[in-house]
């Protein structure tokens, strides 16, 4: 990463695994940027990419999304996609195997790209907060507290990013935050981006607040880095975040030395 928070290929992969992270990389960028002068496209098999027993990335980030990160969880009630990828013939066929989609649960506004394009092939429910719902008018089911989408799958308000953002609780152990928490993989901490709280930073502090208190032990947003953080290491940098957003103010926070974090404004 150049000193303007611009990425670049540093220099080719050396090992099978190095060609496949790059690979990866070339096929979730939204604007194509990273390419392979020999082969054309991608090898089979690079999303979707297990990150966790149970919980793939799905690559294929839009443009429409800011390149946002989107997941699939296949479960034995049926399929669930948080956020959306772009809606390929490739990406498709594999999600049809994995069993397809029973529910698209969108965070917020930023992050529907092609919900209405996955949710129409699978006759999936779509769900997202009444105060982002403008957003995906196709939506099935429009929530307003928090609300149990299925057994083991709680939407629950963390507004501030956006009015309606929503965060995802599955299992009592996996937390999809959206754009409201991302792990900082160089401060090695949780971490959340100032310049793009949209609507309230008071409120998105609360919001940290109403959340410190879940068990958790992977955190998987759709900016950012995900991270496997374990449930002592959550409850205690939660319970300092909310606070410390307070103290600091999102101006300073802003002036932090912490990820550079890209957002196509």
């Amino acid at each position: 990463m150049d000193d303007k928070g611009r990425s670049f290929v540093a220099r080719q992969p050396q090992t099978q695994a190095e060609t496949a992270a790059l690979w990866r990389a070339a096929v979730a960028c939204p604007t194509q940027s990273i390419g392979n002068r020999e082969v054309v496209r991608p090898p089979a098999g690079v999303f979707p990419y297990e990150l966790t027993d149970g919980v793939y990335a799905l690559g294929y980030n839009a443009r429409s999304s800011f390149g946002g990160h989107s997941y699939l969880l296949p479960r034995p009630a049926g399929n669930l996609m948080v956020d959306s990828p772009r809606c390929t013939r490739g990406l498709a066929e594999t999600v049809d195997r994995l069993g397809g989609v029973k529910h698209v649960l969108l965070s917020h506004r930023d992050e529907v790209a092609d919900a209405e394009k996955w949710a129409s092939r699978y006759d999936a429910r779509v769900w997202i907060h009444k105060d982002d719902a403008d957003a995906a008018p196709f939506a099935t089911d429009i929530t307003s507290t928090e609300e149990v989408v299925e057994t083991g799958v709680v939407s629950i308000p963390i507004p501030g990013h956006t009015k309606g953002h929503v965060a995802y609780y599955v299992d009592k152990r996996w937390l999809f935050t959206g754009d409201a928490l991302f792990w900082n993989h160089r401060r090695q901490e949780l971490d959340i981006t100032p310049k793009q709280t949209w609507y309230s930073w008071d409120v998105l502090a609360d919001s940290m607040d109403s959340i410190a208190g879940l068990d958790v032990e992977w955190i998987f947003p759709a900016h950012g880095k995900w991270h496997q953080i374990g449930t002592d290491h959550y409850s205690r940098q939660m319970a300092e975040l909310g606070p410390a957003m307070r103290e600091t103010g999102q101006q300073h926070w802003s002036q932090r030395a912490h990820t550079p974090f890209i957002w196509d404004e």
